[in-house]
């Protein structure tokens, strides 16, 4: 059932009374929870959640780090009371279709993120063994995933198996044999997080979801931000294109671990959060998300051998040992990618253009991709830019020429072509420095590091790169104590060099390049020739102008112009209509917007604080819905007529925004307006249900009475 339908759901207290409570407060249709040690039980639940059509998750069944049936807090059984491999599948078989697989490798990757001192003790997960090259250390941690993942499958269930992870480390789980793909949000950055989920998800073909830590990291006390950063979280996990979606904690009884003050069942912190769950719930029941996710046209690459963790732990690949495993400049850059979700300040010389596309990446999200990819997944993307580590393989380097010359655009920095392991040793160029049939150039040599500036010279061939291309009398700018490399070019073309004076000549500093761009097939790939990282001091200016450069030059046939504080994506329908979600940040305050379609603006849309508008896009006409609980039925007509028919639950305003010139009609549920080219009209949609479906029943938001000593208890 994963895949169907956009699961939201709740975590449940203990056995089937747990999964009735959940069933009649209307939490949604997928839940965590504990397997009790009784097979009676167990079964119940599994026919509970099939009978109710309720996507069912099990939480893990061994203690982090161990082979030891019910972890500590739970059931302290000693393996033989617990129950056998062939009861679970028992369970899991009579859970049918409604089972959604079992946890296991639950935050592993905290052997990667987690402070060095917890991975030091007799309990949980410890550290790896001390490595001294990336890719050693790369295969010591999918050496020690695929123990516990091949015990778990062999010795204690079938699977589907889920892990539960809140690292950049989701391609390595699902290399080491991971079913189901689940991000634990809100520990970390959950846009850098999620499109490291969902890029591992396309590499891997994995089905996705989000299991988010409300209780634990939504806030330090449940005031009014913690209420509207928890909503902002289910919309933004739906945006983003999980398939299920489900709290952690925090919905049913929550203690805050600061203060300790505890909120019961019925206290109205409870009760308002569980009324937040039950309206994304209702909205997904009601609203069809379109299938396939979320349009990606930019692809920042995992590269081979890159351990960084993504937070927390400031060492690479959890190696402790050693000085030369300390974060650096390879694990900074994937702050670097921050940069693509910020609005450019209005003092920022280089952004040019009739509009400023900085503050959303291309079509509203990037993916994090592996590089160990296969081709036709890396051709999905318009683009590819590295930001970390990367030892470069004859594999990776084939594909990366297949992907240009088949139509892709290549962004890369010199050390990511480094053949070498080991990050404490002087880089190794791969293939000697000969990227001739690549980048156009050959590296021969290496300058003396220096302070030096940078100039732009010409323009890329792709006229969507808009270069800060200015006359070379001027101020060198971008400047930094970098080390250039000397260049043979072959077919590549300077873009921009290096210079330290006002004046200069510019054949000169062409001689002295910083990046260079070379046509290969019907693609581009430019590479900047210094022998620093993104993200080393000396060059990180240039690094942010560069994907700030690509990150507009990348943008689509829909556009997103307005604060950087609202997150969007762009869905297409099978009918070829594209569905935007828009989703304001904010907690505070409204922000209006203007959606760009092929060159023509719509009208001011605006998003209230704390909340996600959908917006239809059918060619010249726009509609944004001011109730989100609305469902496309049908549309038909083109030219001068337009027919649609809308589901909706509540009485709402929908405004039609005409983007092109001619008059058009346009009908919306039997009543028609004449929308002049350029301009919106509002049209009135009286309430009307979808037949047969539970989401538009009168009643589906308030909660029904509970009894207040049910069991509280969710599975972490």
């Amino acid at each position: 059932m994963i895949g169907s339908r956009v699961l939201i759901g709740a975590s449940a207290g203990p056995g089937v009374e747990g999964l009735q409570v959940v069933q009649k407060l209307r939490l949604g249709n997928c839940v965590l929870c504990d397997l009790p040690n009784d097979l009676a039980e167990g079964l119940a639940m599994a026919r509970f959640c099939r009978e109710k059509q309720i996507v069912l998750f099990l939480s893990e069944l061994t203690f982090r780090g161990t082979k030891d049936m019910w972890r500590p807090g739970k059931q302290q059984l000693a393996r033989e009371q617990c129950l056998t491999r062939e009861q679970i599948n028992a369970i899991i078989c009579e859970a049918g279709e409604s089972y959604g697989g079992r946890m296991t490798i639950g935050e592993a990757g905290g052997v990667l993120y987690w402070p060095k001192h917890y991975l030091f003790r007799e309990v949980a997960y410890s550290a790896l063994p001390p490595c001294e090259t990336m890719l050693d250390a790369r295969q010591a941690y999918l050496d020690y995933l695929r123990d516990f993942i091949e015990y778990e499958r062999e010795s204690v269930s079938d699977g589907p198996l889920l892990n539960v992870e809140s690292g950049l480390v989701f391609k390595y789980h699902a290399e080491a044999g991971i079913d189901v793909l689940c991000h634990e949000a809100l520990p970390g950055d959950p846009h850098r997080m999620q499109a490291a989920i969902r890029g591992a998800a396309k590499a891997y073909h994995r089905p996705w979801g989000t299991h988010i830590a409300m209780g634990w990291y939504g806030g330090v006390t449940v005031d009014e931000l913690w209420m509207k950063r928890w909503k902002t979280s289910l919309y933004h996990c739906y945006l983003t294109g999980a398939e299920f979606i489900y709290p952690e904690s925090g919905h049913l009884a929550l203690r805050e671990h600061q203060t300790q003050k505890r909120y019961e069942l019925l206290s109205e912190q409870m009760l308002r959060s569980r009324q937040i769950l039950r309206e994304a719930y209702q909205f997904s029941l009601v609203h069809t998300r379109p299938p396939g996710g979320p349009k990606v046209r930019l692809g920042i690459v995992s590269g081979y051998g890159d351990g960084a963790p993504g937070l927390w732990n400031p060492y690479a690949w959890g190696q402790f040992h050693d000085s030369k495993w300390l974060a650096g400049p390879p694990e900074w850059g994937w702050e670097l990618v921050d940069e693509l979700h910020r609005k450019a300040e209005w003092n920022t010389y280089t952004v040019q253009g009739e509009h400023d596309w900085s503050g959303n990446p291309p079509y509203g999200q990037y993916d994090i991709v592996p590089i160990e990819a296969d081709e036709d997944t890396l051709k999905q993307y318009g683009c590819l830019v590295f930001v970390g580590w990367n030892t470069m393989t004859d594999a990776t380097y084939h594909k990366l020429k297949s992907f240009v010359a088949g139509g892709g655009h290549l962004l890369m920095f010199l050390p990511q072509l480094r053949e070498d392991d080991d990050r404490g040793a002087e880089p190794r160029l791969y293939r000697g420095g000969d990227f001739s049939d690549l980048f156009g150039l050959r590296i021969t040599d290496e300058e003396a590091r220096d302070v030096r500036g940078v100039k732009f010279l010409e323009q890329s061939s792709l006229p969507e790169y808009r270069l800060p291309v200015a006359d070379v009398d001027c101020d060198p700018r971008f400047l930094g104590n970098f080390t250039p490399a000397r260049v043979e070019l072959t077919t590549g073309r300077v873009l921009a060099g290096y210079d330290v004076l006002f004046g200069a000549d510019a054949e000169q500093i062409a001689l002295q390049p910083v990046l260079v761009e070379n046509r290969l097939g019907e693609g581009v790939a430019m590479l900047m020739t210094l022998h620093e990282y993104p993200a080393d001091e000396a060059v990180l200016g240039l690094a942010r102008e560069l994907l700030r450069v690509v990150s507009a030059g990348e943008q689509g046939q829909v556009r997103l112009l307005g604060s950087d504080r609202v997150r969007y994506a762009t869905y297409e329908r099978p009918d070829g209509i594209q569905v935007l979600y828009l989703l304001n940040t904010d907690p505070d305050c409204g922000a209006p917007v203007r959606v760009w379609v092929a060159v023509r603006l719509s009208g001011q849309i605006m998003v209230p604080a704390n909340e996600m508008v959908v917006v239809y896009v059918f060619e010249d006409i726009l509609v944004t819905a001011q109730d989100k609980c609305l469902e496309l039925e049908a549309w038909e007509g083109s030219g001068a007529e337009m027919s649609l028919s809308f589901f909706t639950v509540r009485p709402q305003a929908l405004v039609v925004h005409n983007l092109g010139e001619q008059t058009q009609t346009v009908s919306v549920n039997g009543e028609s307006v004449v929308v002049v080219g350029g301009e919106l009209v509002k049209v009135m949609l009286e309430r009307r249900e979808q037949p047969g479906n539970p989401g538009y029943a009168d009643d589906f938001l308030h909660e029904p009475s509970l009894h207040a000593d049910i069991d509280p208890r969710t599975p972490y």
